[in-house]
């Protein structure tokens, strides 16, 4: 399957990316439909301040690059190996995770579980990136800013957790 997308160029391209940006737009639809239902309250804005606001507006679109990045990365690990590689598995794992995230911290209303779920999404990425730096260095690179965003909101976390503002 994997030679078959690879063998496909830009087209094979655009249904990684576009395929990993839909999960994102799905992550963000449960996101909006379960906050009436009470389980998506999130940060409040409130109690964030000027970082906390900028992040709170951008978040959703940030994903979307972050997804295109890891659609992309699974692309070029297709081409390169033409094969289902352990590193191919990482990339979906990474997916996987960071689609769950608003499932598995009730969209933050559980900001423990939220930080622990961001230390797993980094640990995550930072071993992908590692593994796949040898067969395509832009495949690693395209990764690299979902370390940096986790680590961000990481930091929103402790803050929050810890009563300050952000």
């Amino acid at each position: 399957m994997l030679k078959r997308l690879a063998g496909l160029g830009w087209i094979g391209w655009l249904i990684c990316a576009m395929g990993a940006v839909l999960l994102a737009v799905l992550a963000n639809v449960y996101i909006l439909l379960a906050r009436p239902c009470g389980a998506t309250v999130g940060i409040p804005i409130d109690q964030t301040g000027p970082v906390g606001n900028l992040i709170g507006l951008i978040v959703p679109y940030v994903w979307l690059f972050l997804f295109a990045g890891m659609g992309t990365t699974f692309w070029l690990l297709a081409k390169a190996d033409q094969h289902m590689s352990g590193r191919a598995w990482l990339v979906v794992a990474l997916v996987l995770t960071c689609v769950g995230y608003p499932v598995y911290t009730g969209s933050l209303n559980q900001p423990i579980v939220a930080l622990i779920g961001n230390g797993v999404v980094v640990l995550i990425a930072a071993v992908a990136v590692w593994s796949i730096w040898p067969v395509s260095r832009l495949g690693a690179a395209l990764l690299v800013p979902v370390i940096a965003w986790v680590s961000l909101a990481s930091v929103a976390l402790i803050a929050l957790i810890t009563g300050q503002r952000f």
